[in-house]
């Protein structure tokens, strides 16, 4: 039954599919244990599944977190740009950013504490002038304290509007102002001043006991008296923390604050403010569009009157702006708030058109480096698909300028040896058929044994050869062959050697055809005519050794011409002896004057013909390999057959040099005279 469109080969709907591709198999996890997480959240109980629950939701959501770091990482900064741009940001950006919200931070956190100090140290100021008054009022004798505490107390009062003075001593017990009403101090309380708390109000107190007389300071410190502290601050107010409270039900605190009693084992601390009157300080408004709102606390202890001896921490909240605090610091310095302002909103601003010039200065560089980047892999694309025209435009001489100009400079002798390369293709296709050409100049097939069996190989450096071999029956019974070697390498020695062999074929070619009425073949002769062709026909530096031989099946005579090529080796009973030299090499000069001379061949005669390439390789220390490591090499393998000693000598040779390619041609001719020749198999001659 052929399956829906709507699902996949797995039997899988489509969604499913691709949602499991996206976010894996760990993400669908994460997302099946979050619903049942949620679903079990705000039900009671299933405490084991719940924790359960967490600890997978907390390994799979790291694993989904990591992979989508990875994927982030691999497609969003897959490219250079992206990654300069983004390392740009780590080290340029970032780090303003942190240096901004630190400098804001320590700036907002020391306006809050100075305008904390502020209204703290004017308070403690306003506390200490409490206690001079009633210290004051102490160092004065019994009957001055009469005279000189409404005077005090009304001069005093011009800062403390509602300040009053109680005294006790020998002369009796008074108030000041008159009327203020007696303020019954509990006997437990001794010398103390401060911050007083009393029927839940704060107030400024000195409390003195000495030499029997009780003087007593106090004056309310009213919400409009703690925010006129310190004049256009802002909002200043005073809250205290109350102590342990006593168990009862909910009752209603003098200050009109509802309290909720909880048992003595229990402690809590509310706030109750000072009591209000008619006045509402507000925060000044702002200077400029930075100057924010902002509000910190303190602590302030104080007493409570009920309980000699005790103390509680008071709060103190400030809310102002930082331009209140500037102003609240130097209004009565010679230096002006407003342009102490401005020079610091002249350094930000500076500081800031310095960071938006280094930013678009590193933005430039980043995007030129970039830039070069993506034209260098847009250009290597281009060259991989086979366009070497393909150029870069170079913007300025720095090292990116360089970078794109070598790769111009690269493109173009890419180009270049392209075209090289071509050329090279067509000169190897021509050397290709050069080298079947010449391979068709060498004889097909060995002549028939007359007596005399050649064997021969020739193993050129390069695609062809300056080496030359041949042989030919000549009638009525005699063999003659050659070898040759063509100074120089290449074509240019091909073509010298093509030369001398048409020159070499062409003369026999004329003996055979005169038939039985043609004179008998002269080495000699051949060889003159044949240096006189050559010489006529190349360039004079162009030049050959050859060596000439005619073997008469007959008499078993070898006549030979040797026109200055390296001696052959008569191997005769286990002795080494070279053949004469004639004359001088081929086709240097027209008028060279050659003899031959004459060999009686005895049974098992083995005569090597070489060229330099076999004994003139050198080793890595430059040692030739030498004619004595040839005869020696002939003589341990003479027994066998022809090719199997020159298989010995070519490898021989090549293990000699060390390198698998050839240093020169190589060529190799053994002929061997009459008697039984070895097995093909390269075993010895019975």
């Amino acid at each position: 039954m052929p399956k829906s469109k709507d699902t996949s080969p797995a039997g899988k709907p489509h969604w499913f599919a691709r949602l499991t591709k996206a976010i894996g198999r760990m993400g669908i996890t994460f997302l099946i244990a979050l619903l049942f997480f949620a679903l079990l959240y705000f039900s009671p109980g299933a405490g084991a599944l719940k924790v359960l629950l967490f600890f997978v939701l907390f390994i799979t959501g790291t694993v989904c977190a990591f992979r989508m770091v990875r994927y982030l990482i691999r497609h969003s900064l897959w490219s250079l740009r992206n990654r300069l741009l983004f390392v740009y940001a780590l080290l340029g950006v970032l780090p303003i950013l942190l240096i901004i919200t630190l400098v804001g931070t320590a700036a907002w956190a020391l306006t809050s504490e100075l305008a904390v100090y502020l209204a703290t140290a004017e308070l403690d100021r306003s506390l200490e002038t409490i206690q001079t008054a009633a210290e004051s009022l102490r160092d004065l004798a019994p009957e001055q304290r009469r005279t000189l505490a409404p005077r005090m107390t009304e001069y005093f009062r011009r800062r403390f509007p509602e300040l009053s003075v109680h005294v006790e001593d020998q002369k009796g017990e008074m108030d000041y102002p008159d009327g203020s009403g007696h303020l019954a101090v509990p006997p437990e309380w001794s010398n103390a001043h401060g911050l007083l708390r009393r029927d839940d109000e704060f107030f400024g107190w000195a409390h003195i006991v000495s030499g029997g007389a009780q003087i007593t300071v106090l004056s309310p410190f009213s919400s409009e008296f703690i925010s006129n502290l310190v004049p256009n601050l802002g909002v200043v107010e005073l809250y205290e923390t109350e102590g342990p409270s006593q168990p009862a039900s909910a009752q209603r605190t003098p200050g009109g604050i509802e309290v909720q009693e909880q048992p003595a084992s229990r402690r809590e601390f509310h706030f109750n403010k000072v009591r209000h009157s008619t006045h509402a300080p507000r925060i000044p408004p702002p200077v400029n569009s930075f100057d924010w709102p902002m509000q910190w606390f303190s602590t302030h202890d104080h007493m409570d009157f009920e309980r000699p001896g005790s103390s509680h921490p008071a709060v103190f909240s400030v809310r102002t702006r930082p331009s209140a605090v500037i102003t609240s610091i130097f209004s009565q310095s010679q230096i002006s708030s407003s342009v102490l302002f401005f020079i610091i909103i002249g350094i930000a601003i500076l500081f800031l058109l310095v960071e938006i010039v280094a930013g678009l200065i590193g933005f430039r560089l980043a995007t030129r480096v970039t830039g070069a980047v993506n034209s260098l892999y847009g250009g290597t694309r281009r060259v991989i698909h086979g366009d070497f025209a393909h150029r870069i435009l170079v913007r300025g001489s720095d090292q990116v300028g360089e970078l794109t100009q070598s790769f111009n400079q690269m493109t173009d002798n890419l180009e270049r040896l392209l075209s090289v390369e071509k050329e090279k293709e067509r000169l190897l296709t021509e050397l290709e058929i050069a080298r079947e050409v010449q391979s068709q100049l060498y004889p097909k097939q060995l002549p028939p044994s007359s007596g005399l069996a050649l064997t021969v190989q020739c193993d050129p450096a390069r695609m062809v050869s300056g080496d030359y071999y041949d042989y030919q029956l000549l009638p009525p019974d005699q063999l003659a062959f050659a070898i040759g070697d063509v100074a120089g390498k290449g074509i240019s020695a091909a073509l010298l050697m093509a030369t001398l062999q048409a020159a070499l074929r062409a003369q026999m070619n004329q003996h055979i055809d005169a038939g039985v009425n043609a004179p008998a073949v002269s080495a000699s002769d051949l060889v003159s005519k044949l240096n006189k062709q050559i010489y006529a026909n190349t360039a004079p530096e162009k030049y050959a050794t050859f060596f000439f031989g005619l073997y008469d099946a007959r008499s078993q005579v070898l006549t030979y011409t040797n026109a200055g090529h390296l001696p052959p080796l008569l191997f005769r009973d286990g002795i080494a002896t070279q053949l004469e030299i004639n004359g001088t090499v081929v086709g240097a000069f027209p008028f060279s004057k050659y003899e031959s001379s004459q060999l009686q061949l005895q049974p098992n005669d083995l005569l090597v013909c070489y060229t330099d390439g076999i004994t003139e390789p050198e080793n890595a220390y430059g040692e030739m390999f030498g004619e004595e490591r040839l005869i020696e090499i002939v003589n341990k393998q003479s027994k066998y057959d022809p090719l199997h000693i020159i298989r010995a000598v070519m490898e021989a040779v090549r293990g000699w040099t060390g390198t698998p390619e050839l240093q020169d041609d190589m060529t190799l001719l053994i002929a061997r005279h009459g008697g039984p020749m070895g097995a093909p198999n390269g075993e010895p001659a019975a």
